[in-house]
């Protein structure tokens, strides 16, 4: 594939995915019906809309965006310009383990170095409300874990994400943060410096563009991304009502990424984690259990 031929379906995908709302699973549905990312582009409307019961309001947007394409390209080049880049599905540079989802993202933004598809890499997720002992746990997760050569995955929230993160970098080791918004709106606001950190050791990765706002919602679609980078998810603290985190354990079962759970949590949803199928694991990090799962 050429070079003007990949820039051209990224911006397609870019349009698809931002001027036109397209979920993922209807990208794909599209290219499976249609061929390629360019052949759902010239499409006919009227064959779009039937395939997705879009609503006939959808029209106007799918002529604006089919008449702005060169605006469309302008915006898409000027918002990865900026220290991010785009990697569409498919691309050499795509993280392979996000194909194992029903619904990866079509496009990444990535800014730092892309996790690549040789080197392990392990989650470590937690509730945003944890404790000092919890912090410390996740601090030691992601310190001994990037000593091994292992890459850590998280979503840079408060609590032990953070606490992840920051054992990574102490460690000397990588680390991958994933956002539930653009690269210009880090949140928390307090974690900027430390996603600052990240992009030296690693990424942010998201699959929204770098302007994207933050929303609860794409807090907790952000946790399948997690799973899914992961070759196995350590949870180091889960309260009751932790979404994020129920969601990160709900897809690790979806892509058969395995799911470890520190004993010292004794809250009902870590108990009900256990009953489900996660591995507990003692206070004390044991390392070879995780890196011998996968």
């Amino acid at each position: 594939m050429s070079d003007d031929t990949q820039t051209l379906d990224r911006t397609i995908l870019y349009a698809l995915t931002v001027h036109l709302h397209l979920s993922p699973r209807m990208i794909f549905a599209l290219v499976a019906e249609h061929g390629s990312t360019q052949d759902v582009w010239d499409a006919e409307f009227d064959d779009v809309a039937a395939a997705l019961g879009l609503e006939e309001d959808a029209r106007e947007r799918w002529a604006l965006a089919h008449n702005s394409l060169d605006l469309i390209a302008e915006e898409f080049d000027h918002i990865t310009s900026d220290s991010a880049s785009a990697l569409a599905i498919g691309d050499t540079a795509y993280p392979r383990r996000l194909e194992r989802l029903g619904d990866p993202p079509p496009l990444l933004y990535v800014h730092g170095e892309s996790p690549d598809g040789e080197t392990p890499c392990v989650g470590v997720v937690g509730t945003h409300e944890a404790d000092a002992e919890g912090i410390a746990d996740a601090v030691a997760w992601g310190r001994g874990l990037a000593e091994r050569g292992v890459t850590v995955i998280s979503g840079l929230a408060r609590g032990i994400d953070g606490g992840a993160h920051t054992g990574a970098l102490a460690g000397s080791g990588k680390t991958v943060a994933v956002l539930g918004s653009g690269f210009a709106n880090i949140y928390p606001p307090e974690h900027r410096g430390l996603a600052e950190q990240i992009t030296t050791q690693g990424a942010l990765v998201s699959e929204y563009p770098p302007n994207a706002s933050i929303t609860k919602a794409r807090l907790i679609r952000r946790n399948r991304l997690i799973a899914a980078l992961s070759d196995a998810l350590v949870v180091v603290r889960i309260h009751e009502g932790t979404r994020g985190t129920m969601e990160a354990i709900d897809r690790a079962g979806d892509v058969a990424t395995p799911v470890f759970i520190v004993a010292s949590d004794t809250s009902e949803a870590a108990q009900r984690a256990i009953v489900s199928g996660a591995i507990p694991l003692g206070r004390i990090p044991d390392f070879d259990l995780v890196l011998g799962s996968f």
